[in-house]
């Protein structure tokens, strides 16, 4: 424990430049006594300490003083110090934020301080648009217990709509693109699943805790757990109108600009509901070309709607 609280206070001195000796009694609980003891430690230690009197005085490290970066240039912390940040951004841990403050030590070079006055070429932000406090507290719940070892239990929406009551030894959570996911052993399935947070509810954090089974993050099969295995081939005309949506949603290569605007796109997607609602989605600017078999459903929802509307408009008349 001492060790670990004379490298925090190495790392605040650095950072916050100078602090008082009460202030870091305060952060730590600890005694005024246990401070001093610390603080000679650490100028014994070959980290020159520099007292300075008065109101506005305090203890600070030495300005000259800087601790080695080794393999590390100044640019490269900095593009760690702004991928932090973006992590930062997605996650409520504490643990980021302190991880934060020891690699911007590492970046200080005499008087300046990376981050001040200046803008990283490239923004990390992996928290989506319009994401909730309750996101962020499924993701704290959950590492805490995978931390401890501790089952936890959710109701759990299907893609399909339907619902079931799931108790999950979780393993890991993943942030893959701006969707979080936990990996863990479903008892009810019997074997390791992935499971959507957005489709979590009523998440309860059990007292059971349970011993891991054997499994390792190289056996996770990205492919196999968000795709379904039938995988269907398309042909699809959109008009000029959604060029943009078209662009947005399809690889470049996946796209054919045609001499009358019309955009022709070949691709490959998971035959699901998701599927048929992101084609319906278009309206009138899509034509599915191939397969008949998507092309027909297509039809046949669109004439469900047709029928269910005019059914209702002449009940209303």
């Amino acid at each position: 424990m001492k060790i670990e609280r004379l490298l925090a206070i190495i790392t605040m001195l650095l950072n916050k430049r100078r602090m008082s000796a009460s202030e870091l009694a305060n952060h730590f609980e600890v005694s005024l006594r246990t401070i001093y003891r610390d603080l000679e430690t650490i100028n014994a230690a070959g980290i020159p300490i520099v007292a300075y009197p008065g109101s506005n005085g305090g203890y600070e490290i030495m300005e000259s003083f800087t601790i080695d970066r080794q393999y590390l240039s100044l640019e490269e912390l900095v593009t760690v110090i702004a991928a932090l940040k973006g992590v930062q951004s997605s996650s409520a841990e504490s643990q980021v934020g302190h991880l934060l403050e020891k690699i911007k030590t590492l970046a200080t070079t005499g008087s300046e301080r990376t981050g001040t006055g200046s803008v990283h070429p490239i923004i990390y932000d992996f928290n989506p648009w319009g994401s909730t406090k309750e996101s962020m507290s499924k993701v704290s719940q959950l590492r805490r217990a995978i931390e401890n070892k501790q089952r936890v239990s959710f109701l759990y929406t299907k893609i399909q709509g339907d619902s079931q009551e799931r108790t999950v030894e979780p393993v890991t959570l993943i942030l893959k693109g701006y969707v979080w996911y936990v990996y863990g052993y479903c008892l009810w399935r019997k074997s390791y699943r992935l499971f959507r947070l957005s489709r979590i509810a009523d998440l309860t954090v059990g007292e059971e805790t349970f011993t891991p089974h054997e499994t390792t993050v190289d056996t996770l099969r990205w492919l196999e757990e968000w795709e379904s295995v039938d995988q269907v081939s398309l042909v699809l005309e959109f008009s000029p109108n959604v060029h943009v949506r078209v662009k947005d949603m399809f690889r470049p290569n996946e796209v054919e600009l045609r001499e009358n605007g019309t955009l022709l796109v070949r691709t490959v997607a998971s035959n699901d509901e998701w599927l048929h609602g992101m084609l319906l989605s278009f309206g009138e600017a899509l034509t599915v070309i191939e397969p008949e078999s998507i092309r027909c459903r297509i039809r046949d929802t669109v004439k469900k709607m047709t029928e269910r509307y005019e059914s209702r408009w002449n009940v209303d008349r």
